[in-house]
């Protein structure tokens, strides 16, 4: 198993405010469906070690991972790079399925991050990822799984 950590309470969707809808009204305009992750993950160039985030995050119980755990997926220490290094995944996602940059008032490597899931920050400088079960689904479907 790729992922071995705390089981983190599960946040509902209510707890987040985003600012733009998509087209359908239903989730936030930087937010993918299943259609346009799986196409996005068909065409980017993605390294072992970003691949291997994206697994983890989707081994995590209830798709739940911190900055601390995507790091150690990605062989690296600490929450800040496990961040960097997951805000570029969800860059190159977001570039490759052509949805927009979240606006959030927080650095642009978090803000990247809202690509792939929800987010809140605990109390230390780390953060609680959810990930959107559209990615999960198009993860599975794209053999990530």
């Amino acid at each position: 198993m790729l992922y071995s950590g705390p089981v983190h309470p599960r946040r509902g969707v209510d707890d987040f405010l985003f600012p733009t809808q998509s087209d359908d009204g239903q989730r936030p305009a930087h937010v993918g469906s299943v259609a346009q992750y799986a196409a996005a993950l068909a065409v980017v160039d993605l390294s072992s070690c970003e691949r291997d985030m994206l697994r983890a995050h989707l081994y995590a119980p209830d798709h739940i991972i911190t900055g601390m755990e995507l790091a150690g997926a990605a062989g690296h220490f600490g929450p800040r790079i496990g961040h960097k290094k997951y805000g570029r995944v969800g860059r190159k996602i977001a570039q490759a399925a052509g949805l927009p940059h979240c606006q959030a008032d927080v650095s642009d490597y978090l803000a990247a991050i809202f690509t792939l899931a929800e987010g809140t920050q605990m109390e230390s400088e780390d953060w609680r990822w959810v990930l959107h079960p559209s990615l999960a689904h198009a993860l599975r479907q794209c053999g990530y799984a």
